[in-house]
């Protein structure tokens, strides 16, 4: 379907549908009840009587049928009108920032600079071109998508294939018609930039969101670029699916190896894998009921924006304390060696800890209103201690292009127009976090970054990781062991001796008048000292995220 057929779509019509169908049913609905009533005539029997009785049964049987079929089609005109609706307003929406930006948007959904005097710079607008021909693109889907599901509602119907449901009056067949009338929700598009799945989230109606988060969560709670309310829930509802394929999996595991005539010491070793597995589940679950979500509040409480217990041979998962969706200032943490999803308790902790600490920092420099979120990420598996992976990359390697497609979804699900990202990494995680900006390149979607603890980032200075001079930093303890991690130059030069910004770990009185601790060791910096505050280190990593860097303690 073109873009002028969805800007024309006639949703009067459908609503007049609508009334029609909904007239029609009452008709049926009447004459059915007229038909029982007139079987209940004193005294109508004999051989004449049972012959009518028996003609109006047949009729009333062909009535329910038609009181199914009718609100079959009437729940999909219902539902075709709403999503008509909802991809007129998005597309309306597409067109407005089109508009607004110097470029037309063509029939067939590519977008391009138009053709009159003061067009923009090309490049300043690219990036919006894309993400407005992916929008577009998702509305024709979605259009296309809303005629073939009325059209076989439709043939259905036509067909007489519209079941009852064995109903004895039409109002029961009404309503067993009705559920087999709805809108299916169209799977997301495979292998989709985080902006592609944030345009089909973006054109699907309420109605088929819902769909989609109840009966297909592993379509979306894994899914960059997805809003992180619906990646939570999703998320949530996957819980018990996984806890019982893990289940199920242990369980055959154990009855192989019962059965087995030959002992194989590794079917031993993946029963543990899978028992970690559920374990690591009843951990999450326990840290996510610490951190409730607060329907007057959306910027408390914890978000599940991934769970993937499945592709590698550890679980995997990612908490946001906060909206990231409507921050003004978001953070990833990614940390390092020996960090499970038990770890992750401990970071939603420190997350809070940040997050309010940011918040503070903006109150205090007259910004109260720039909401902030801020995530611990593990969506990897890091070395599981001091080893041999721990020596080289490659688990930053194969991290690195998650993180990156996560930072990215952060910035196409945001409702801000420029939401101010940072990226932090803690020790191995530093190694990703680095990748991943350079897999992201300029112009990406992280503003600053924040390196401490790190063994190396693989960087001189700031271009190299695709930020502007003076937006990456390094902090590191005078004794971190991490100071002696890389003899032989994996991971780059020690980022003490870079060209980056150099933070202060020490004993200090920071500029908001806090006396705060130093930062001993591998693990400090993020955790508050004994009486509460926050370390210097945090302080700083605190203004960063608030985008106050000149208050950092250097």
């Amino acid at each position: 379907m073109l873009l002028p057929d969805i800007r024309w779509w006639n949703e009067l019509a459908l609503e007049h549908l609508e009334t029609s169908l909904s007239r029609r049913i009452t008709t049926v609905e009447d004459v059915n009840k007229q038909l029982a009533e007139i079987k209940n005539i004193p005294g109508w029997s004999g051989d004449a009587a049972d012959a009518a009785q028996r003609r109006f049964a047949d009729t009333s049987d062909q009535l329910t049928d038609e009181a199914a079929a009718l609100a079959a089609v009437r729940t999909s005109t219902t539902q075709s009108r709403a999503a008509v609706a909802h991809l007129k307003t998005t597309l309306s929406t597409i067109d407005r920032r089109a508009a607004e930006n110097g470029l037309e948007v063509w029939d067939n959904g590519h977008v391009t600079i138009a053709d009159k005097p003061g067009a923009p710079d090309p490049a300043a607008v690219e990036s919006l071109r894309l993400e407005l021909i992916d929008a577009a693109h998702a509305v024709m889907r979605q259009a296309d998508d809303i005629i073939a599901d009325a059209a076989a509602v439709l043939n259905k119907a036509a067909d007489g294939t519209i079941d009852d449901g064995g109903a004895t009056d039409t109002a029961a067949a009404a309503t067993a018609g009705a559920t087999q009338g709805g809108l299916t929700a169209p799977a997301p598009p495979e292998n989709a930039t985080p902006e592609q799945n944030s345009a089909y989230w973006n054109a699907l109606s309420d109605q088929q969101r819902r769909e989609v988060i109840e009966q297909h969560p592993e379509w979306v709670g894994n899914r960059d670029g997805i809003p992180s309310a619906a990646r939570h829930e999703a998320n949530i509802n996957r819980i018990d699916d996984e806890r019982a394929r893990l289940l199920l999996e242990r369980d055959r595991l154990k009855r192989d190896i019962e059965e087995s005539l030959f002992d194989n010491p590794s079917w031993d070793d993946d029963v543990e894998r899978v028992e970690t597995k559920l374990s690591d589940l009843d951990s999450l679950e326990d840290t996510l009921r610490k951190y409730p979500l607060d329907p007057d509040n959306p910027n408390a409480g914890a978000r599940l924006m991934l769970l993937d217990m499945q592709s590698g041979d550890k679980g995997m998962a990612a908490i946001a304390i906060g909206d990231p969706d409507n921050a003004q200032h978001i953070a990833v943490t990614t940390p390092g060696v020996s960090t499970t999803m038990p770890s992750l308790d401990g970071m939603a902790g420190e997350a809070l800890a940040l997050q309010q600490e940011t918040q503070r920092q903006l109150e205090l420099a007259g910004r109260p209103d720039e909401p902030v979120a801020t995530i611990a990420w593990l969506g990897y598996e890091p070395p599981a201690d001091i080893g041999i992976d721990a020596a080289n990359r490659s688990r930053a390697e194969a991290g690195a292009p998650r993180l990156a497609s996560f930072f990215e979804g952060l910035d196409a699900a945001s409702n801000r127009p420029d939401p101010h990202i940072t990226a932090l990494g803690h020790s191995y995680g530093s190694v990703t976090t680095a990748l991943a900006l350079r897999e992201s390149g300029a112009g990406g979607p992280v503003d600053d970054a924040v390196f401490y603890g790190s063994p190396g980032v693989m960087a001189h200075d700031e271009p190299d990781l695709g930020l502007p001079q003076g937006r990456a930093y390094v902090m590191r303890a005078p004794d971190d062991p991490i100071t002696f991690a890389d003899h032989f130059g994996v991971f780059g030069p020690d980022p003490v001796t870079t060209n980056l910004e150099q933070l202060s770990v020490g004993e200090a009185t920071t500029p908001d008048g806090v006396h705060r601790e130093d930062s001993n060791g591998h693990s400090e910096y993020p955790r508050p000292s004994a009486n509460g505050e926050l370390r210097t280190a945090a302080y700083n990593m605190a203004v960063v995220i608030a985008g106050l860097p000149h208050l950092a303690v250097r």
